[in-house]
């Protein structure tokens, strides 16, 4: 990592706070809709110090070679000389392919030298053991030149790299690597995240997943700095979350302000996902023309989100009662006072 770049990265606060993960925004067709891509990763930048794209389900597997890099350049065009962050997934079906996007990445860095852009990956979908993650990953941290956030959970059937596998290649490439996105089930997430601060400086922040069910706690007991999840539509309401744990809140403001976003994020009985209901709330703001998802043909509903496997890919379309319509509107019309209240 160049002393420029390091020092253009630290301006802009570091890897650090919540980093929503954009929401590839779909013409009906499935086309992707890049004037909507850029709109919303400005919206997210208002808000929130990083921004992240090609790292949710629809956009790691189910985006073509060349929509990858339009999308790329669109996001870096979009926040060309502001002080956030923009990670880009540098994922891929095997470590060649992961290596052939990261290079996309720093060409992409290259051809916008004012946005702040780092790297998120996880580990290649075709590793079956430990080794197979760290011989990827090693070959990832002498390609770049620029600060990699390690995602530890991967693609079905991909085994989650132990803490000690992380340190030591963050021992062993320390302009790159150091930065976590700890996301293994349960309260194991939890433990990890403990494990992993008590390995800084090597580790230099751990940030939380699962959208955002534990960060709270998270926050305040296991030391996490920042929360990656596909929730881009609620970015008003993370920003104001980390503002507040900035400002040295530790109490019922805080909670608060948590149990804004778990409102917003719990409903069971709306369409769900990943993206779900969230894209009615984007499309609210102008962020997105359609309710249309690329969708995996094969795929697992979990609490977590969706996750899915194999081949292509089908179109889907969120459906919502007249209802359901109302209470989202009621809840987003909370969220946006909610936060330009605190942010005063």
């Amino acid at each position: 990592m160049t002393a420029l770049f390091a020092s253009l990265l630290l301006a802009a606060g570091t890897i650090r706070g919540p980093m929503p993960i954009l929401s590839t925004p779909y013409f009906d067709d499935g086309s992707i809709d890049y004037e909507s891509l850029a709109a919303q990763t400005k919206f997210v930048a208002k808000w929130c110090p990083g921004i992240i794209w090609g790292q949710s389900n629809d956009s790691v597997d189910l985006v073509t070679h060349d929509e990858r890099l339009k999308a790329f350049d669109t996001c870096a065009a979009a926040v060309a000389g502001d002080p956030v962050v923009l990670a880009l997934g540098a994922n891929g079906t095997n470590t060649a392919h992961m290596l052939e996007i990261a290079a996309a990445i720093e060409r992409t860095a290259e051809r916008h030298p004012t946005a702040h852009i780092a790297i998120i990956s996880r580990p290649p979908n075709d590793a079956r053991s430990e080794v197979d993650i760290e011989c990827a990953w090693d070959a990832l941290g002498a390609a770049v030149k620029r600060p990699v956030i390690f995602q530890t959970h991967g693609a079905k059937n991909v085994p989650e790299p132990s803490v000690e596998l992380m340190v030591r290649l963050a021992t062993r490439h320390p302009d790159v690597f150091g930065w976590i996105k700890e996301e293994s089930a349960g309260d194991n997430a939890n433990v990890r995240m403990v494990q992993e601060n008590a390995a800084k400086p090597a580790i230099k922040a751990v940030l939380s997943g699962w959208g955002g069910w534990q960060w709270l706690y998270q926050l305040r007991q296991c030391g996490s700095e920042g929360l990656i999840t596909e929730r881009a539509a609620y970015a008003p309401i993370l920003g104001t979350i980390w503002r507040l744990y900035e400002s040295g809140e530790r109490g019922a403001q805080l909670a608060e302000a948590y149990a804004m976003y778990r409102l917003l994020i719990d409903q069971r009985n709306f369409p769900g996902g990943l993206r779900g209901y969230s894209l009615y709330l984007l499309q609210k703001e102008g962020l997105c023309r359609s309710l249309v998802s690329r969708q995996y043909q094969h795929r697992e509903v979990t609490e977590g989100g969706t996750f899915g496997w194999g081949e292509g890919w089908k179109l889907e379309t969120v459906e919502l009662a007249d209802r359901q319509k109302a209470e989202l509107d009621a809840l987003y019309d909370d969220m946006m006072e909610f936060a330009k209240e605190a942010k005063k």
